[in-house]
């Protein structure tokens, strides 16, 4: 009887854990290339981006699967590498698309790419992207920030990818589960 209401409470897991993945809003996956004004600096390990969207905003979504937010009204925000952990995500940029809003945020950062004469440098932000609709699930992402210019006030991009999580993780969760609750009934059956 005890095995019953082992296996019945095994299965019962299953059972909620595919319903939880199957009701899980999708998430993003592919590119958005999105270029604006701003000054871009490197100094002391930390990357600055102040004063965007002086005068330009410019976007290209390379991969149309991450949602309806073409085109949409694109607002970037000033960082500092020094200010982003995962207890304060710093905002990098949002795409407002009727009534939803695509945010990206960053939790970590990369080391500092090299400056040149025709760039101030660059820098991965770690973090994900969210919208304010909850249609499409949190997704993790890198936002790569890169300057296109040398002078004080110079164009820069943010190449943002969203990666969707690996499905055959829950196919791993569930097997794993099965298997456990096969291996548990054995015993409990040379037991007896």
């Amino acid at each position: 009887m005890n095995n019953l209401r082992t296996l019945a409470l095994l299965g019962a897991v299953l059972v909620t854990f595919a319903s939880v993945a199957s009701a899980t809003p999708v998430p993003f996956t592919g590119e958005i290339v999105l270029s604006g004004y701003g000054a871009y600096s490197q100094s002391g390990g930390v990357a600055t981006l102040s004063l965007p969207n002086d005068g330009r905003n410019e976007y290209n979504f390379a991969s149309p699967t991450l949602g309806n937010f073409l085109p949409g009204v694109i607002t970037f925000d000033a960082f500092s590498t020094a200010s982003i952990s995962t207890a304060t995500p710093v905002p990098i940029f949002s795409i407002l698309f009727g009534t939803d809003t695509l945010y990206f945020v960053a939790t970590s950062s990369g080391p500092l790419g090299a400056s040149s004469p025709s760039s101030n440098g660059s820098v991965d932000l770690y973090g994900y992207f969210y919208d304010s609709s909850s249609l499409y699930a949190n997704t993790s992402g890198i936002v790569d920030v890169s300057s296109n210019g040398s002078a004080a006030l110079a164009g820069f991009t943010e190449d943002a990818f969203a990666s969707a999580p690996e499905p055959s993780s829950l196919v791993l969760l569930g097997t794993g589960l099965f298997g456990a609750s096969a291996l548990f009934f054995r015993r409990q059956r040379r037991e007896a």
